[in-house]
């Protein structure tokens, strides 16, 4: 619980698809997940880094630097790779989202009935990034909702999570507070 607060939390719209897993399968992909050599995140979290200190003092070009990078990731996205998660591609509940995110867990709604699963496998492509995630977690809890957005609210807390992944998270959610942020006091 205490894991919880420890990140703030944030609406957001992401591109995501999700699949429960079983507790011999959410134990097989986190052994083959800490194997992974992700040396694409990690250059993904050095460059954010980076053009994050470049915005600070070159606005342009490190506008036109991010610019590349999203074009870059979205080229990568949409060709498949080695490393992908092949059983979340077919017949999955791949669609843009509205979801409450933070750097350790993710809240959604969703239409189907999750309670007998206890681990969940999602990737996510954050926006406006367009940065891939593969991430799994254990399902906290599914609550039967009364509203538009869906008939369930899905929390997971992430499980696994490697350092250049929270960052990433973590840079993400702070790029998107201040863009809000910019637009409320442009609102203003």
């Amino acid at each position: 619980m205490q894991e919880r607060r420890r990140f703030f939390r944030l609406d957001d719209e992401v591109i995501m698809e999700f699949r429960p897993l079983s507790a011999d399968e959410f134990e097989q992909w986190r052994s083959e997940h800490q194997l992974q050599t992700s040396e694409l995140k990690q250059l993904e979290q050095e460059l954010g880094l980076l053009l994050h200190q470049v915005r600070a003092s070159h606005p342009q070009l490190g506008q036109v630097l991010e610019l590349f990078n999203r074009k870059i990731n979205l080229l990568h996205n949409t060709h498949d790779h080695p490393g992908d998660t092949p059983e979340l591609h077919n017949g999955s509940n791949e669609a843009r989202m509205q979801v409450n995110l933070s750097a350790c867990g993710i809240a959604f709604y969703t239409d189907e009935p999750l309670q007998a699963e206890r681990f969940m496998l999602l990737n996510m492509q954050l926006k406006p990034s367009n940065a891939s995630l593969s991430l799994a977690g254990d399902i906290v809890s599914v609550k039967e909702v009364n509203h538009d957005r869906g008939r369930y609210q899905v929390r997971v807390n992430f499980d696994g999570l490697k350092e250049a992944e929270q960052e990433m998270l973590i840079q993400h959610l702070f790029q998107l507070q201040s863009r809000t942020l910019r637009q409320q006091r442009a609102g203003d």
